[in-house]
């Protein structure tokens, strides 16, 4: 059994991290990767706030989704552990994270966050200045035009504001892979939710990433534009995925004795029916896992489980080691995968327990729910996570039977 390191933020506090301009350098350092110039001044990128004048439904939306949070200061869990993997690798992870959280400070080379929009994560002018594929090897591998916002609509009007041009490669699923795949500097497949999507059936059937997180409604694109009959949606919700997407995760059970001693057989069945990726899919802290517990006929608990003391069992994840075979490893210090239990796509996951009954009688109703977090508890800890945020079991499905 592995274990985790200790409260590692407890060092992070007596010892100061270098200036994120030295790490920089460091990392360059090592790599062949030559920026543009310090502090452009041929780009005048702009923050939301002036995409919001003209596009407010649309900005309101990318406003409560997770790309608006990407960043370190509003995504603790990665923002915590990036500036510990600074320190521990002496920088060697800043261009294998940073460019697709922090996006536009690799752009504009404002790694002091001196404007407003380097800090706004996965921001509008990142995302509508990606023009195509750029160089595979490139941390993301886009090419960017950064003189035109490049949209879906094939002929866009002309505006003051901005150049506009038409994009195909906006609506394809390589559009969003470029940042949902990635490797750590050892070359351990982390993320890998775009290959996951070309080895299910919906890459053949030609539903993309955007079919199911942005699958969008009639309405406007700016205040000014037309009425169309979809205009996507930049939340990136768990709801609209779910209405796009319902029952895309299912949980089944079936009971009965066990043919030796005083104990009910539970087998629970999670089925990925309707993720266009692996379930978790993501880097190696997003786990599912069950919950299973049985009651009385009075209500009272005789069995419940621990996922946490059952990962072999309960927990769907991707487990990773690091040189010294501990586990589960902190994603820079991986060198190799010691289990990946994550449901692919279309296929299911069958679980057994044995369940004492120490003598309680009949009949029973067995409870489960298959459950998604975004971090492990041991991660929360380490790292002086709110809990209440982080900690959040968001159900996926649920399911129950009584066994005579």
């Amino acid at each position: 059994m592995g274990r985790y390191h200790e409260p590692i933020l407890r060092s992070t506090r007596v010892t100061p991290l270098p200036p994120r301009f030295l790490l920089l350098l460091v990392a360059l350092s090592v790599s062949a990767y030559t920026p543009p110039p310090l502090m452009r001044r041929d780009v005048n990128v702009q923050p939301a706030a002036i995409c919001k004048t003209c596009h407010l439904g649309i900005a309101e939306e990318w406003e409560r989704s997770s790309h608006s949070k990407a960043d370190g200061t509003r995504n603790r869990l990665w923002g915590r552990m990036y500036l510990y993997s600074l320190k521990e690798t002496r920088g060697a992870t800043m261009l294998a994270c940073a460019p697709c959280h922090e996006t536009v400070s690799f752009v504009t080379q404002d790694f002091e966050n001196i404007r407003e929009v380097s800090m706004e994560g996965v921001t509008c002018y990142f995302c509508h200045a990606i023009e195509g594929p750029g160089d595979p090897k490139g941390i993301p591998p886009y090419t960017l035009d950064l003189a035109k916002m490049q949209g879906t609509i094939r002929s866009p009007q002309p505006t003051p504001a901005h150049g506009s041009a038409h994009s195909t490669y906006v609506k394809s699923s390589d559009y969003c892979g470029g940042c949902h795949e990635y490797k750590n500097q050892h070359g351990v497949r982390i993320g890998e939710t775009l290959s996951e999507w070309k080895a299910s059936k919906y890459a053949k059937t030609g539903v993309t990433c955007q079919s199911c997180h942005m699958p969008g409604a009639p309405g406007r694109n700016s205040h000014l534009a037309p009425v169309r009959p979809r205009v996507a949606d930049h939340s990136f919700s768990h709801e609209a995925l779910e209405a796009a997407r319902p029952n895309a995760a299912t949980l089944k059970l079936r009971a009965e004795r066990a043919r030796t001693g005083d104990s009910l057989r539970v087998f629970a069945t999670a089925t990925n029916a309707g993720w266009g990726h692996s379930l978790p899919t993501g880097n190696d802290q997003k786990i599912a896992i069950l919950r299973v517990r049985v009651l009385a006929e009075s209500g009272a608990v005789v069995w419940e489980n621990d996922p946490f003391t059952e990962w072999g069992l309960s927990v769907f994840g991707l487990i990773l080691a690091d040189e010294l075979g501990q586990w589960p490893a902190e994603t820079w210090n991986a060198t190799n995968v010691v289990s990946d239990q994550r449901i692919k796509a279309g296929q299911n996951a069958r679980v057994q327990y044995d369940v004492p009954l120490d003598g309680a009688t009949g009949p029973f109703r067995v409870e489960a729910r298959l459950l998604l977090r975004r971090a492990r508890p041991a991660t929360i800890e380490a790292y002086g996570l709110n809990e209440a945020i982080y900690g959040v079991e968001r159900q996926l499905a649920e399911a129950a039977l009584t066994a005579p």
